[in-house]
């Protein structure tokens, strides 16, 4: 399955969510390809912070050159990282992507980048693709204003769904990408872990769970 995780927005998290997908897909077994087409790069650079820590199981990121095309034929889960200031691969991405994973973060800003986000996408989405929204970032028990104000504008968008779960603005979702390792690898931060797990359980509902804290 090819998963495109963006937004318009910068420091919704996308590429830390990439990040910790992937690891939690190679813990998992799975065949994992990643590709960074954001000009930033953050995505990148988590995966060569995780090889200098020398953090198992490695990933590995293609080719930014490697034909958008040729991402049907490949196996295994595929997860893009996409960004807004390269318009035409994000298009050529969303146009081949069985899943977009749009985080939200909390704010009537990002609300209406979102909104925007999905106009933009419309035109070039799959018609069997399906585009999922998450709220990232939250306040730790979700009881704020902003977040319970996004979480119900979000809920009213008909063309893309809201997850029930959510990530919350926590230090360990910081701490571990600085170590190159995904949160659920680290001890002492169950909460985030809780978060993350569950969110992974909603968007790869199939796979069989096996014990994932590797990291060093």
């Amino acid at each position: 399955m090819i998963t495109v995780v963006g937004n318009l927005k910068g420091g919704s998290g996308k590429s830390m969510i990439a990040f910790n997908l992937a690891v939690w897909l190679a813990t998992q077994q799975r065949e994992v390809h990643l590709l960074d087409l954001d000009p930033q790069k953050t995505l990148t650079d988590l995966v060569e912070v995780r090889a200098e820590e020398s953090c198992v199981p490695e990933l590995r990121l293609l080719d930014e050159t490697t034909p958008l095309a040729s991402l049907s034929a490949m196996t295994g889960e595929i997860i893009v990282d996409i960004g807004a200031a390269n318009l035409a691969g994000m298009y050529a991405a969303i146009t081949l992507a069985q899943r977009v994973l749009i985080p939200v973060v909390p704010g009537q800003a990002d609300v209406w980048s979102t909104q925007r986000f999905l106009r933009l996408i419309a035109p070039h989405r799959r018609a069997d693709g399906e585009v999922l929204m998450v709220l990232n970032r939250t306040d730790a028990l979700g009881g704020s204003k902003e977040t319970k104000e996004a979480a119900a504008a979000l809920a009213m968008l008909k063309s893309a769904k809201l997850l029930p779960t959510r990530l919350g603005q926590r230090v360990w979702f910081c701490r571990s990408l600085s170590e190159g390792q995904a949160v659920f690898e680290m001890a002492a931060n169950e909460r985030a872990t809780a978060e993350f797990l569950a969110l992974t359980k909603l968007l790869y509902p199939k796979t069989r769970v096996k014990s994932a804290r590797k990291g060093k």
